[in-house]
């Protein structure tokens, strides 16, 4: 039954968290530390396996549709390494009243920002001082055009704390890097959902790495995880272009305030 429970969360995780571009930790951290009791060292180091292989998957499927931004992803990915191994490196250091506490934190603040933040087309919003403006352009699979500038500079700092937030807590990072693509650097929504699973990809794979000699990384968990979130992927991906995304993400705001709230009492 514990198998069965963790693919279906597994399974939810992935495929909500590939249709918004998260890695799904939102879920996975809250159903750890509540239903199975878990260290949050052991959580956080499952929670990041599972995200690697949801973001991975989703990532693929994501590329073959040419709606990855590469130019874009690598120099942010390479920018989440050095947050990710740090965030893994402070992990231990964390007593469990301290993680459930900061982890609500930050679970209401997102999920606040996700139901009220602004809307409006994508446009460039990085200050001029930031330094020269880099522009994409490229075609994806279905032939649409995208176009778009904006500042490379604001990216890599971003990604650098998106890593470290992800390593820290066992989170994808998306939540923060999709928001800050689209509202502040005018990236298109399906590009920046896209480019943010590669991205996760590689910052959760670096912050996976310090936990696995440390035997963190709880294998029966991971895999039933792990199998869920190639499932959910596969259906995320297909599902992304035809969903209503402020809909889905309104939703996932309002189950993120509830285990925010359920994490504070305990």
């Amino acid at each position: 039954m514990d198998f069965a429970l963790l693919f279906i969360t597994g399974l939810g995780a992935g495929t909500l968290g590939s249709l918004i571009g998260v890695g799904g930790g939102f879920i996975v951290v809250p159903v750890l530390l509540l239903l199975f009791a878990y260290p949050h060292t052991w959580t956080v180091a499952t929670s990041l396996f599972f995200i690697f292989i949801n973001s991975l998957v989703s990532s693929y499927n994501y590329s073959r549709q040419k709606r990855v931004d590469f130019a874009t992803g690598i120099p942010f990915a390479v920018s989440t390494i050095p947050g990710a191994l740090a965030g893994a490196y402070l992990v231990p250091y964390l007593s469990g009243k301290a993680f459930d506490t900061a982890f609500a934190v930050l679970l209401l603040l997102v999920s606040l920002f996700m139901l009220f933040r602004p809307q409006g087309p994508a446009r460039d919003r990085t200050p001029d001082w930031l330094g020269k403006k880099t522009t994409r352009k490229f075609t994806d699979a279905h032939g649409v055009e995208h176009e778009y500038s904006f500042s490379l500079l604001f990216g890599i700092m971003v990604s650098f704390f998106v890593g470290f937030l992800s390593s820290i807590f066992g989170i994808g990072g998306g939540i923060i890097h999709v928001p800050a693509m689209t509202l502040i650097m005018g990236i298109p929504p399906h590009i920046a959902t896209a480019t943010s699973m590669f991205i996760l990809t590689v910052s959760s794979f670096f912050g996976t790495l310090p936990h696995i000699p440390a035997g963190e990384v709880q294998p029966v968990a991971a895999l039933a995880l792990a199998l869920g979130a190639i499932g959910g992927a596969q259906i995320g991906t297909r599902l992304a272009p035809k969903v209503n995304a402020r809909r889905l993400m309104q939703i996932f705001a309002v189950i993120m305030f509830m285990l925010a709230l359920r994490l504070f009492l305990r």
